[in-house]
């Protein structure tokens, strides 16, 4: 696929779309940053905040990928085809 023949939005970019989960890291950070910086009353513990929250968003997001595959993986199989 040539470059000239792209189409954001539509179609996906071509090159790094084998590295897309390694962009979870960055967005989770400047979702943190951003939300604390709006929510928080002082700045004194802004960091660790930002920090605490993002592990918070790594971890949920990792368990909500477990729980998904394991929905398809073994319950999905078990129900009836009909």
């Amino acid at each position: 696929m040539i470059l000239l023949a792209w189409i954001p939005l539509v179609d996906p970019l071509p090159g790094g779309i084998h590295w897309w989960w390694a962009w979870v890291v960055p967005m989770v950070i400047g979702v943190s940053v951003t939300w604390k910086a709006i929510r928080l009353h002082s700045l004194d513990r802004y960091w660790p905040e930002v920090f605490r929250m993002s592990g918070q968003l790594l971890v949920g997001m990792a368990a909500l990928a477990a729980a998904l595959m394991l929905l398809v993986r073994v319950v999905l199989p078990l129900l009836p085809a009909d």
